[in-house]
């Protein structure tokens, strides 16, 4: 009994509260009180639910364990990641396969498991459904359909995969460091060719600095000694007097 929930069954099933009654529950599934009572004889036909007869009053609704477990199943399964499964599903609901017996035959799984997946597009908002007279109807939202015509989303790189990649990009700027150090390396040969020059012009101008002043001082003495000549002729002459 439990391959034969489908969707349309855990769908209903989630709309019953602690608070549920039979009377009102054809106003949570915008239904006629007739299609509300099929839901819920189904439901309980199924072993989900259990009924609380009450008189003179209302007749209660009681989820029962193995509706729970079916709950409780589905709210786990609606965390899980999108898969290929999850994308077949909305690849057919793109195409107009908008009924839960037009989906059920185009992708081939047991309703049981369609249903957990439906759920789960449900609550990642990639789908939505809506009941109406006990019948069930399924579209795709935005983000459904924005993912149908993309594709199957890539997968996330695994924890290893993401240390290998950061251990790569570090050895790759490690080795761009390198280059560029090498290059500053290399163009350090011009400021030193550059610095050689300028001592070689300081050199050159130093050097005939100093020929000028030697010549200045032969100069001067030279005119000294002129000069010593000089007054030694007329100190000779004064003496001829």
């Amino acid at each position: 009994m439990a391959e034969e929930i489908n969707f349309l069954d855990l769908a209903t099933l989630s709309k019953i509260g602690p608070d549920t009654v039979v009377e009102k529950y054809g106003a949570l599934i915008n239904s006629s009180f007739f299609d509300a009572s099929n839901i819920l004889g189904t439901l309980k036909l199924k072993g989900l639910i259990d009924f609380s007869t009450i008189f003179p009053g209302q007749n209660g609704i009681k989820i029962t364990d193995s509706g729970k477990q079916l709950l409780d199943e589905a709210a786990a399964k609606s965390s899980d990641k999108f898969d290929e499964l999850d994308f077949a599903i909305i690849s057919h609901l793109s195409s107009s396969k908008r009924t839960l017996q037009e989906l059920t035959g185009a992708v081939n799984l047991r309703p049981r498991d369609l249903a957990l997946h439906i759920f789960k597009l449900v609550q990642q908002q990639y789908a939505s459904y809506t009941i109406r007279n006990g019948n069930l109807d399924i579209t795709l939202t935005e983000k459904g359909f924005l993912q149908a015509k993309a594709g199957m989303p890539k997968p996330e790189p695994s924890p290893e995969q993401q240390s290998a990649a950061a251990a790569q990009q570090m050895e790759s700027s490690q080795s761009e460091q390198n280059t560029a150090t090498s290059s500053m390396g290399g163009g350090t040969a011009q400021p030193n060719q550059a610095t050689e020059a300028m001592q070689g012009m300081m050199q050159d101008t130093v050097m005939p600095s100093r020929s000028n002043k030697k010549i200045a001082v032969a100069a001067v003495v030279i005119v000294i000694i002129v000069i010593a000549l000089l007054a030694l002729r007329s100190y000779g002459y004064f003496m001829a007097i």
